[in-house]
């Protein structure tokens, strides 16, 4: 009986601290979401601090050139993602053209199989013309808000960033002198470990993102698909969101095939490479390259997806696998906490 009633009570707390740590994350969502982006590019850019201090800058001027070379890749990105977008704004009118196409022939399927004409199907629309123009110009405005907000966010990470990057050796005396474990050297073994996942993690992630960037742009290419780059950075950039993410991205060549191609043989066609794809990502790019170091099982993967975009939205969806392979490392540490480091990891 005393054992039950210490099981119990063991297990009320577990279930008070989760909710209390979920609440605070909820809560604290605006302080916390930069704080974690910034904390993931430090360990990102931390080896590239080290080198040039190294070589003889100052620890300020070398963390102030690493996020330089992190700003001038994300802009070339951008240029990129400009340039093809401008690309796609010259075809807007033969695009019209297409989907007045394919609205009419849709029309005229729905006139056919149900009692609908066409003449009444335009009328709806004309009716429901003012509601959708009300609904583009608040999309309009949201976006513009979202935008401001987020240079702020961007100003906000960066500034993080270069101060985590100055400050990474007194964070981390900062831990050690905590005594979590029974000496310096298991402390300092620890971090070490965990800024290896984060960084190996984030690492792996842009070099799978890159080369799936050129197998799609290729793929799409081979296929016939006009804007190929364009659709092939969007669809890799969202590999970003594991499993969830992939699936979003080819929603947007899948659809641009359905616009502006007449056979349906190339939607399809755009669906079975991208089921290769994924295969070969699954099965040699991502264990390879990221050499399996979020040691997430697939379950809990997802079940952690869901969790951060339940707490922090898009950001917490991309942010929590790293954030629970981190809290792995440290489960699989402390005796106490390894069945749960068990239940989150792979059978070794």
């Amino acid at each position: 009986m005393n054992t039950e009633r210490i099981n119990i009570g063991r297990l009320n707390k577990i279930l008070i601290a989760i909710s209390l740590v979920s609440l605070l994350m909820f809560l604290g969502k605006l302080f916390l979401v930069p704080v974690a982006i910034a904390a993931f590019f430090a360990m990102l850019l931390f080896p590239i601090t080290l080198t040039l201090h190294r070589r003889g800058l100052s620890q300020s001027f070398a963390a102030l050139c690493a996020i330089g070379m992190l700003l001038i890749t994300l802009g070339f990105l951008g240029v990129i993602i400009n340039y093809q977008i401008s690309a796609l704004q010259e075809d807007l009118p033969e695009l019209e053209v297409k989907l007045e196409e394919k609205t009419h022939r849709l029309q005229w399927l729905l006139s056919q199989t149900t009692d609908i004409t066409t003449k009444e199907q335009d009328n709806i629309i004309e009716e429901k013309k003012p509601d959708i123009v009300k609904a583009m110009y608040k999309v309009l405005k949201n976006v513009t808000v979202q935008s401001l907000f987020l240079l702020l966010q961007t100003f906000i990470v960066l500034t993080y960033t270069f101060f985590f990057l100055i400050y990474q050796h007194k964070i981390q005396t900062f831990f050690v002198r905590l005594k979590l474990f029974n000496n310096q050297k298991e402390s300092k073994i620890l971090l070490a470990r965990i800024s290896r996942v984060a960084h190996d993690y984030l690492k792996g992630t842009i070099m799978v993102i890159s080369l799936l960037g050129i197998i799609y742009a290729l793929g799409f290419w081979a296929i016939g698909l006009e804007h190929a780059l364009l659709f092939a950075v969007i669809t890799a950039l969202l590999r970003v969101v594991p499993y969830f993410g992939s699936f979003l991205g080819i929603a947007f060549p899948i659809a641009f095939a359905i616009l502006t191609k007449d056979s349906f043989w190339y939607p399809v066609i755009v669906v079975l490479f991208f089921m290769v794809t994924q295969l070969l990502e699954a099965n040699f790019l991502t264990p390879y390259i990221t050499g399996s170091r979020v040691k997430l099982n697939p379950l809990a993967t997802i079940m952690i997806i869901l969790l951060g975009n339940l707490l922090w939205g898009v950001p917490g969806m991309i942010l929590f696998v790293p954030l629970f392979g981190i809290l792995k490392v440290i489960f699989d540490e402390i005796p106490a906490l390894q069945p749960y480091g068990y239940i989150l990891g792979k059978e070794e």
